[in-house]
């Protein structure tokens, strides 16, 4: 115990628990190490289109349940109680609406050998709109990462007694060295790993937890409706379905899909596994909302562990958010490395079809992104509530993608869409600028996230019907041709 004190000061863990979760991280870094064996830079880049049934639900829902999204959402329960439970049902939803999407997206995806969500956008519309919705996900993606990385090491360093630098530097190296070394396949592999741990470990949670008035409370707050905000439960509602459609790591993950009959069961099953998922959280966040009146809403989360779980079982807690971080944090880092390697450099260079280059790149970007996210995580240590924002900045893509699959939308059309969707986000900053918290103003004003997508949707009709547009896009097209 010694040793452990001088290595890890203020240290809470026994020197079992430490193995414990040394253990896990070498695990996962010789998954990695070992997903590089033999691989082919397809394999790297995305897993060579083989990925089936469970390897897809596994990593779908790890990815969606990370140390940030913990965080967040035991906040929104703790904050506004059972009608945040409705995040996960919309989530639910959202994965069962994507599925004829994602199926056509999976046949599409590997005719044309698309590996990114902005490949789709390069696809379906110009260059223009193709980088603009790249950059858009490269803001949403790399906020994701920090929030990951911030929430994550919080929890971590709160529970171990580690300090937050040590917690952000262990988890950090993890995951850059074994997505380093395996890329995407790695990354699919971890989070089958990742998520059976993830799984286990709640099982065990639910079976310790402590008996009385704390869990009875929670488990009567959990059928009782009756303080629901029916404004607030659509929100909920909505965000959970939108999410799916937003986020590129389930466009990979469709891209990456053996084929469509995985996409089509996948799905399905990761809809079931998300409910049962966001279930447990829901019981952490309403222990604290009864229970631990008054703290931060970030704190919910290991404040209502504290309460359900007795003290000797905290390291299973403890391995949860160490499963939680990495699951999301390497997703996210890759979809950044591979977003900067094809649809920046790619794109622009026009050297897409290579996929040595693509691979080295995206190698050389997950360091990259990797110092990158432990820099700023390092330095900005409250990003939790920006999670609203870079949502409402991420659903502006939305409309634009949606409408693709129906209609043919013009290129200026989708443009418009994206920049009216940026600029009604930035207002809201300003706005939240003059108020005394302008964080508090997000927390409270979740909802307003996701009027961008009704801001994106509008401009997109109209520009889609202007008919002088139309008249210059026709005269430009017959000015060309001469």
């Amino acid at each position: 115990m010694e040793f452990l004190s001088m290595l890890i000061p203020n240290s809470k863990l026994t020197l079992f628990d430490l193995i414990l979760l040394i253990s896990y991280a070498v695990i996962c870094i010789l998954i990695g190490i070992i997903s590089s064996r033999h691989q082919k830079d397809d394999d790297y880049l995305i897993a060579g289109r083989k990925l089936g049934i469970w390897g897809f639900m596994a990593s779908v829902v790890a990815s969606y349940i990370g140390g940030a999204a913990i965080v967040a959402f035991t906040a929104y329960v703790y904050q506004y109680g059972i009608s945040a439970m409705a995040v996960f049902i919309g989530t639910s939803i959202g994965f069962l609406l994507f599925i004829p999407y994602a199926k056509k997206l999976r046949r599409i995806g590997a005719e044309k050998q698309l590996f990114t969500f902005s490949d789709w956008f390069y696809y379906k519309f110009n260059t223009e709109v193709g980088l603009l919705s790249a950059i858009i996900l490269f803001i949403v993606y790399f906020g994701m990462l920090l929030n990951q990385f911030i929430a994550g090491s919080t929890i971590l360093a709160g529970i171990s007694g580690w300090s937050y630098e040590t917690a952000l530097l262990f988890s950090s190296l993890i995951i850059s060295i074994y997505l380093f070394a395996g890329g995407f396949r790695s990354v699919i592999k971890t989070d089958i790993f990742q998520y059976i741990v993830l799984f286990v470990v709640l099982f065990i949670l639910a079976f310790v937890l402590n008996g009385g008035d704390e869990t009875t409370d929670v488990i009567n707050g959990l059928v009782d409706f009756s303080d629901a905000d029916p404004v607030m439960t659509i929100a909920f509602l909505a965000f959970g379905i939108f999410i799916v459609f937003q986020s590129s790591e389930y466009w990979q993950r469709v891209y990456a899909a053996k084929n469509e009959r995985v996409v089509s069961r996948g799905l399905r099953g990761s809809a079931l596994l998300t409910l049962i998922t966001g279930f447990v959280i829901c019981l952490v966040g309403l222990a604290a909302h009864y229970h631990v009146p008054g703290i931060e809403p970030k704190e919910a989360f290991s404040q209502g562990l504290t309460v359900l779980v007795p003290a000797k079982y905290i390291v299973a807690g403890l391995i949860l958010i160490f499963a939680a971080i990495m699951s999301s944090a390497d997703t996210q880092i890759f979809v950044l490395a591979s977003s900067a390697a094809m649809d920046f450099f790619g794109q622009l260079s026009h050297t897409k079809s290579d996929q040595k280059k693509m691979m080295r790149r995206t190698r050389l970007f997950i360091v990259l992104f990797s110092l990158a996210g432990f820099a700023f995580a390092y330095n900005f240590r409250d990003l939790v509530a920006v999670f609203i924002f870079i949502t409402g900045i991420g659903f502006t893509i939305l409309p634009a993608a949606i409408a693709s699959f129906h209609w043919r939308i013009k290129n200026q059309a989708a443009m418009a869409s994206f920049i009216a969707g940026i600029l009604y986000v930035i207002i809201l900053v300003i706005i939240a600028g003059f108020q005394p918290e302008p964080l508090d103003f997000f927390k409270d004003n979740a909802d307003l996230a996701i009027g961008s997508i009704v801001v994106s949707c509008l401009f997109l009709l109209i520009f889609q019907h202007l008919p002088e547009m139309n008249g210059l896009n026709s005269n430009i097209k017959n000015n060309t041709e001469l």
